[in-house]
């Protein structure tokens, strides 16, 4: 597996496959408000858990309610493989993999801005059901060890 150049530079490893840069990683993941996949592993069974997300620091937040299998899963095992990819043409996205933290304290406000994120605010139902459990919420601070991104942009150009 090899990484990129930048390995001096803070923050998540970038592979040399990537079709973009960190900085197009970066606003790939900031501008993209689609939900992501979070692969993790619970007593030797593979799962897939798609959740909202926001980048921020190097890191992908996420927020979860304390008692949902997937904080359960994390706090027994924090590694983790992540997926934020479009489902229409033209397919691109970013994937890697590496650890989460499971983060009580700043479970509210990562839920907030998720909302504010995916939700445009907290005028519908769906937004206050979901504030209206905020205390119970858990941050979860995925910390990638490796990104990589890919673009199939320019191969379904006639599509």
């Amino acid at each position: 597996m090899a990484a990129d150049s930048s390995a001096d530079q803070p923050g998540f490893t970038l592979k040399d496959s990537s079709a973009w840069d960190r900085q197009g990683v970066a606003r790939f993941l900031g501008d993209a408000v689609i939900p992501l996949r979070l692969g993790i592993e619970s007593k030797n069974n593979p799962l897939i858990v798609t959740l909202w997300f926001e980048f921020r620091d190097d890191a992908i937040w996420c927020a979860a309610h304390r008692d949902s299998l997937v904080v359960k899963v994390l706090q027994d095992n924090p590694a983790c493989a992540v997926d934020i990819s479009t489902n229409d043409i033209p397919y691109r996205g970013v994937r890697g993999a590496g650890k989460a933290a499971c983060l009580p304290g700043e479970g509210a406000d990562t839920l907030a801005r998720l909302i504010e994120r995916y939700l445009g605010g907290e005028d519908s139902q769906l937004a206050r059901w979901l504030k209206s459990r905020e205390d119970d919420e858990i941050a979860l601070r995925i910390t990638p060890n490796w990104l990589t991104s890919w673009d199939f942009s320019a191969r379904m150009a006639d599509i």
